[in-house]
C-alpha cells in the first residue's frame, strides 16, 4: 500500500480581511476563517479576496451596530495570542462595561502586575474596540496611550458616554 503524503497546515496563510468606514476612520478586521484575529486602524496590506467567512461578516455587522449606537457588547469568537499575563489583562478589559472606564492601576490590581505592564499589554492589544482597551485611563483622569491615537480614544469614550463633550 502506497503511503500518503503528510499534509502540513499552512503557516502564515493570508487572513480574511474586511474594511469598514467608521466615524474615526477606516477600520480593518481580520479573521482566520473561524475567529477574529485582529482589528486595527492600520491597513494590514494583505488578505484573501474570497467570500468572507461567517465570523468576519458578523464582526463587521456588530462593529457597524456599535458605531451606530445600537450595540454595547460584542459576541464574537476571538483569537488572542500572548503571554498568560497579557491574556489576563485582555480578559479583564472584556469585563469593563460600555459607558465605564477604569484606571491602569485598577486594571493592574485586578490582573496582577504594575500599571505600566498593564499599559504595555493594552498597547499591543490586537483586537481594538472588541477588547476595549480604550476604556482604560490614567489615575488622574487624563487620556493616555491608545494604538489608534488619542483622538480616537476620546471619540470612543464620548460615544460610549464616559466623557461628555
Amino acid at each position: 500500500m502506497a503511503s500518503r503524503p503528510t499534509i502540513q497546515p499552512e503557516l502564515f496563510k493570508p487572513q480574511y480581511l474586511a474594511a469598514l468606514d467608521t466615524p474615526v476612520g477606516k477600520l480593518w478586521v481580520e479573521s482566520d476563517g473561524e475567529r477574529i484575529t485582529r482589528v486595527t486602524f492600520d491597513n494590514p496590506g494583505r488578505g484573501r479576496n474570497t467570500r468572507p467567512p461567517k465570523a468576519l461578516k458578523e464582526a463587521v455587522a456588530q462593529l457597524k451596530a456599535y458605531f451606530a449606537g445600537r450595540r454595547k457588547k460584542f459576541d464574537l469568537p476571538l483569537y488572542l495570542v500572548g503571554s498568560p499575563y497579557r491574556k489576563s489583562i485582555w480578559a479583564r478589559l472584556g469585563k469593563v462595561p460600555y459607558g465605564k472606564a477604569i484606571t491602569y492601576e485598577e486594571l493592574a490590581a485586578d490582573a496582577g502586575g504594575a500599571a505600566h505592564t498593564a499599559g504595555a499589554a493594552c498597547a499591543i492589544n490586537p483586537l481594538l474596540i472588541l477588547v476595549p482597551c480604550h476604556r482604560v485611563i490614567a489615575s488622574d483622569g487624563l487620556l493616555s496611550g491608545y494604538a489608534g491615537g488619542l483622538w480616537r480614544k476620546k471619540w470612543l469614550l464620548e460615544h460610549e458616554g464616559v466623557l461628555r463633550d
